[in-house]
């Protein structure tokens, strides 16, 4: 039987043992067990179920971990498959500007080089002949015309690109939402003398994260594009405003020949330039957690209405 001198002796190594045990927990060592030493019955089970505690800790740690890095790869790919579908949605966007607008306007031109090449090939074939003197030849007011018609088109198609190239620039610049609008509200005038168009911003400063902003001046440009592509409008109006506190809309809305009501309800025959614009503008409200509502009927001018709210969290 131990003496009392040996089990005090025993009490404080076993005290000793629990409290670097301890430190060790504290400093974030789940590994660490309880070295005990002690003949005590009592203190080896204390031991033992300290070290139970401990494992235990432990395996909660290492489950923890592994689905802090399951959750770590889960942003990262849904991270990656956004910007996928964003870069997606951007080519499509592309291919439907190009279609719209430059691949039309190339069209033309090389219908008028076609036009062109055939009437000198006719002066050729006259000269050749004597049927016409020489100075007469470069007089020729079809030749003229001919050329004056390829000039502009091709002043068109460099315009296009340009606004193409502005278009889809990177969203770097943007300071708040309403000096955007306005400064697209100014390129069309610039754009379109034919157009009236009229902005009204009845809204602060509002907090939208990076993203969030793109995308409504996407939409923005997106309508305006569609009014000067496909509307025959003579009076655009862009209204910023908000109807409930955090909430807010911009609605475009022009007096042109409207749109048939198949083109933006959901229809499967969405196939034009002007109705996949309309869907990625749909998809565009989604992911900013917004709404876009399309009013129109044939003669009676569109009216688009997009619908959004005020992010607390401007980096996002």
């Amino acid at each position: 039987m131990s003496s009392p001198k040996n089990k005090i002796s025993e009490l404080d190594e076993f005290i000793d043992d629990l409290n670097q045990w301890v430190l060790n927990i504290m400093s974030g060592d789940l590994s660490s067990r309880i070295q005990c030493s002690t003949k005590s019955k009592d203190l080896k089970t204390l031991c033992s179920n300290l070290n139970i505690v401990s494992e235990m800790l432990e395996n909660q740690l290492n489950k923890t971990n592994v689905q802090l890095e399951q959750f770590a790869k889960y942003k990262e790919d849904k991270n990656k498959e956004a910007n996928r579908l964003a870069i997606m949605e951007e080519r499509v966007f592309i291919a439907s500007e190009l279609h719209d607008s430059l691949a039309q306007t190339l069209a033309s031109l090389r219908l008028q080089v076609r036009v062109l090449d055939e009437s000198l090939q006719g002066i050729i074939y006259m000269k050749n002949n004597r049927k016409y003197k020489t100075e007469e030849l470069y007089s020729d007011k079809r030749i003229t015309d001919e050329l004056e018609t390829l000039e502009e088109s091709i002043e068109l198609a460099n315009r296009e690109i340009r606004q193409l190239i502005g278009h889809f620039r990177s969203p770097q610049e943007i300071d708040n939402i309403a000096s955007e609008i306005s400064k697209l509200v100014e390129n069309f005038k610039t754009e379109n003398n034919d157009i009236k168009i009229f902005f009204q911003n009845k809204i602060p400063v509002i907090k939208l994260n990076k993203n969030d902003e793109l995308h409504i001046k996407r939409i923005a440009q997106e309508a305006l594009l569609n009014v000067k592509k496909h509307s025959q409008a003579k009076i655009v109006r862009v209204l910023l405003m908000s109807y409930q506190t955090g909430k807010y809309s911009l609605i475009i809305e022009d007096d042109g020949i409207g749109i048939a009501k198949s083109c933006f309800i959901g229809h499967d025959n969405e196939d034009s330039g002007e109705h996949v614009g309309l869907s990625i503008m749909r998809d565009r409200a989604q992911q900013i957690g917004g709404h876009l509502d399309i009013e129109s009927e044939p003669g009676e001018g569109v009216r688009v209405i997009l619908s959004f709210n005020e992010k607390d969290n401007q980096n996002i």
